[in-house]
């Protein structure tokens, strides 16, 4: 028996066994679930605030007067080629040629 059989059986008896299931007791499982996803959601907004609140602590205590890193001295040099750049273009703007030089 292959995988992909034992996915299709496992599908069919779970779509057998929902058809059988009284409406009734449906809504009343699903209504009865409602207050446990709720409480669930509750704890995980908890978990995420705390773990925003945590990480706002840990931000507040980097010293900001540390020396710029590789990676920041990197960003300042492309901020400065692309600041060239943009006033490259809007001079050849200026002068009616384009970017190809012909105008």
């Amino acid at each position: 028996m292959t995988a992909l059989s034992t996915i299709v059986d496992a599908v069919t008896r779970t779509a057998v066994i929902a058809e059988d299931f009284d409406p009734d007791q449906r809504e009343t499982l699903i209504d009865n679930a409602l207050p446990i996803a709720g409480l669930f959601v509750a704890v995980l907004l908890f978990a995420v605030f705390l773990l925003w609140r945590s990480m706002t602590r840990q931000m507040k205590k980097i010293d900001p007067s540390l020396p710029q890193g590789r990676d920041d001295r990197e960003q300042a040099l492309d901020r400065r080629l692309t600041q060239e750049a943009v006033d490259r273009g809007e001079a050849e703007d200026e002068d009616g040629t384009g970017a190809d030089g012909r105008a």
